[in-house]
């Protein structure tokens, strides 16, 4: 069968999928043709509570292995729960943004060339790179906001790192300065 004959089958499947009614209870293989994804991507996703609702058939003492279903109402819901608007929503969902001081004081992987620089995020880097670089630059683990205080060799990344850092502190300011006002407004009024 052809790529384009494939891709129209794979289609049809999918479009006859849709049509069942929500109640329906899928198979894991069905799941992952549903939300485009693999079985061991499914099987992952329950391992780690990360996934959709799933039935788990069998008796109470059963062993690992019995059958999951995945109601078709659980997968659109959980689809729409994973709805993202922008590169930086996903990023955020995925654990890969920071997004309060306490994400900054945590400890990440960051790679160092022989200079001291910091080169990146060793989470950030693509597969290419990090294959490229292992054996080549050290890894070294910060506290997020020691790697941006640091000199980087690459100025660009630097500054897409320290905008991120900075429009965290610049929120919490705002958000002190803002309690401190309440306080000021709160001991006038009883003071």
């Amino acid at each position: 069968m052809g790529l384009s004959n494939q891709i129209l089958a794979q289609l049809d499947v999918l479009e006859r999928l849709h049509r069942l009614p929500d109640t329906v209870a899928l198979t894991t293989s069905e799941a992952a043709i549903f939300l485009r994804s693999s079985v061991s991507a499914l099987e992952s996703m329950r391992v780690k509570g990360t996934g959709p609702s799933y039935i788990q058939a069998g008796a109470k003492g059963g062993g690992a292995n019995q059958k999951c279903f995945y109601e078709k109402a659980d997968l659109l819901a959980w689809q729409r729960n994973n709805k993202v608007t922008s590169t930086l929503a996903a990023a955020i969902r995925k654990g890969q943004l920071f997004t309060s001081i306490a994400d900054m004081s945590q400890v990440e992987a960051f790679w160092i060339d022989d200079q001291s620089n910091v080169l990146g995020m060793v989470e950030h880097a693509s597969i290419e790179r990090v294959i490229g670089w292992l054996g080549i630059f050290e890894i070294t683990w910060l506290p997020v906001i020691d790697a941006a205080a640091r000199t980087w060799s690459n100025l660009a990344e630097h500054r897409s790192f320290a905008k991120r850092i900075t429009d965290i502190l610049s929120v919490d300011i705002q958000r002190v300065e803002a309690a401190v006002q309440a306080t000021e407004i709160n001991f006038s009024i009883d003071g």
